[in-house]
């Protein structure tokens, strides 16, 4: 019968050989896995979203323009072509599922995937296969996403992962450990979808079981394209935190004493009253900032240092009032822009003071972009708008914090 060398019972000799090979395989997918769980657990000290939500809850009421990542659970359907092993003795064939699956870090995806492939059989051999998988898999964004102005970027990973796989002939049946790995990137064309695809090397301990007489594995190669739905709404930026200046408490008013009035005195007319004197200041956000972000960079907080002192080298004494403005470029949203703009004035009048002004005599705010000094017509209008990053460069007068302060003059 053309079946019976596929029947043959392994020699003993062989089954060291295929108990070291499912081990190893086992050992490689669970320290995969186990990396993921230290880089969460690494994430978790680092970043306050994880810390408080442990990886699997929402971070929208946490992040900033520096941290922020779409977080939301997706639904996956795939769909894809498998190149089969030559022991198998079918023909390739088309895979499809579906995946569920959560980002815990700007870096790191868990997902759950299962998929379900026929496989046309060759007349000679043991007949078609219907074969059934489920994995684990953790996905490794290795550029990283943080920042929400790359949500719409090509964002490659890194994919591993370890399951189970059911093959099915029309001689045998079994279930067996399967482990996989390889490459793969996402494509965001709106905020409800992404295009996905990846390709992986799968390997498929169950030979022995539903091909015998053959090595213990099959070793295949699988690429799946995806259509991928985040769930739930998109996660919003925080606003910037503001530290509220209590008034203190008034003191007590006694009542007037009674006094008998003095003699008449010849009183001296009062000396004139010094003008205070105002100073604008405009200074540029660039190097000040991280690109889209807020905190004060080492530069920047010399940037500020040097101003106060050229106000006070100017002839200016004690400040009385100072009103910091954050402004920004044009790309990106109107919201996002007014946001990012009164999170940087804030951060410059944190750093004030530190070097003595007032808390109470600072008021920080931001006009996003609504006072441009150049436009995206103007860039083009002289050829500094051909890519991003020439864009970015032409509209840099437009990221800037200005300063306006009032002092008496120096005496």
């Amino acid at each position: 019968m053309p079946l019976r060398p596929f029947m043959r019972q392994p020699a003993p000799s062989e089954m060291p050989s295929r108990s070291r090979r499912a081990t190893l395989a086992l050992v490689l997918a669970c320290a995969g896995l186990g990396s993921v769980t230290g880089v969460q657990a690494q994430t978790a000290t680092t970043s306050p979203s994880n810390a408080v939500t442990g990886g699997f809850g929402s971070n929208s009421g946490h992040m900033n323009a520096s941290n922020w990542y779409d977080d939301r659970w997706y639904l996956s359907a795939l769909v894809g072509y498998v190149w089969t092993d030559s022991a198998r003795q079918a023909d390739n064939g088309v895979p499809y599922g579906f995946a569920v699956g959560k980002p815990i870090s700007p870096n790191w995806n868990l997902e759950l995937r299962g998929l379900y492939e026929k496989l046309n059989g060759e007349t000679d051999g043991p007949g078609n296969y219907r074969n059934w998988t489920a994995s684990v898999d953790a996905q490794w964004f290795f550029m990283g996403r943080a920042g929400s102005d790359r949500w719409n970027a090509i964002q490659p990973y890194a994919v591993a992962g370890v399951g189970l796989i059911n093959d099915k002939n029309r001689v045998k049946s079994g279930t067996s450990l399967m482990a996989h790995g390889g490459i793969g990137a996402t494509w965001a064309f709106s905020r409800w979808g992404r295009l996905v695809i990846d390709g992986r090397y799968r390997f498929d301990d169950n030979r022995d079981k539903v091909n015998r007489g053959r090595d213990d594995n099959f070793s295949e190669w699988i690429v799946t394209f995806g259509l991928q739905i985040p769930l739930g709404p998109v996660p919003e930026l925080s606003a910037p935190s503001r530290t509220a200046v209590i008034a203190p408490a008034p003191m007590p008013i006694s009542p007037p004493a009674v006094v008998t009035p003095p003699a008449p005195l010849t009183v001296a007319p009062p000396p004139a009253v010094a003008t205070p004197v105002t100073r604008t200041v405009d200074i540029s956000a660039d190097g000040m900032f991280g690109f889209d972000r807020a905190d004060l960079s080492d530069t920047g907080r010399s940037r500020i240092e040097q101003t106060i002192s050229g106000l006070r080298q100017s002839g200016m004494g004690e400040l009385s009032s100072v009103r910091i403005v954050g402004h920004t470029d044009p790309l990106g949203s109107e919201a996002y822009n007014l946001k990012l703009s009164a999170a940087r004035a804030e951060s410059v009048k944190a750093h004030m003071t530190t070097l003595g002004v007032p808390a109470a005599v600072i008021a920080a705010s931001g006009a996003g972009k609504s006072q441009l000094k150049v436009t995206e017509a103007d860039c083009r209008a002289k050829g500094e708008a051909g890519n991003r990053d020439a864009l970015i460069r032409c509209l840099a007068p437009n990221r800037r914090v200005e300063i306006t302060a009032t002092g008496s003059p120096k005496r």
